[in-house]
């Protein structure tokens, strides 16, 4: 395998991806998840603390990256876009990857009953828009391709592939960003 290149500047559009955050922050990071990964699920809570460190400067997007041997991966995608068609996005991303070692059919279930989500919504939109979820997915995929995703999770900060995988690390990136946008990372 070739290199891994950290000062390559990737287009990343953030497409239909919904945003955590304010959409108009200077500084987003963009995630390539695998929900059924355990590396995945590992990392989620220090991108948790990095959003609350830095409230309307950082932004969040996920984009679906399921490995073919994660069977459950793909399902478990569909069930955080079927939890956000009722406004609950992130809080089943954040159910989902608490608990990633399940994500059988009955789990996710449990996963939207918590979230008191309308359970017959929920199951008619996880059947009929299949297809669609399934394309976007597929889209989330070959993007990540594009970008030379190599693994899960592959995060990026303003387009740019980051070696941070804890809170000190991403505060680090995040304020040089944010002074070189001539913000002062405490404004």
């Amino acid at each position: 395998p070739t290199a891994e290149d950290y000062e390559k500047v990737y287009d990343i559009p953030i497409g239909k991806s919904p945003v955590r955050g304010n959409t108009a922050a200077k500084v987003t990071i963009i995630g390539f998840l695998d929900l059924q990964c355990p590396f995945s699920a590992r990392f989620q809570p220090v991108i948790n603390q990095v959003l609350e460190a830095y409230p309307g400067k950082v932004n969040y997007v996920i984009k679906h990256f399921p490995l073919s041997f994660h069977q459950q991966a793909k399902p478990a995608a569909k069930a955080i876009l079927a939890a956000g068609e009722q406004g609950k996005y992130w809080e089943m991303a954040d159910s989902i990857l608490k608990n990633s070692q399940d994500l059988s059919k009955e789990k996710l279930e449990e996963f939207a009953k918590a979230l008191k989500l309308n359970m017959k919504k929920f199951e008619a939109d996880f059947r009929s828009k299949d297809t669609d979820w399934e394309k976007l997915i597929q889209e989330d995929y070959e993007l990540g391709l594009k970008v030379d995703v190599k693994g899960t999770p592959t995060y990026y900060m303003n387009g740019r592939k980051t070696r941070s995988r804890d809170l000190e690390s991403f505060k680090k990136e995040i304020d040089t960003l944010l002074q070189f946008r001539g913000q002062s990372p405490t404004s």
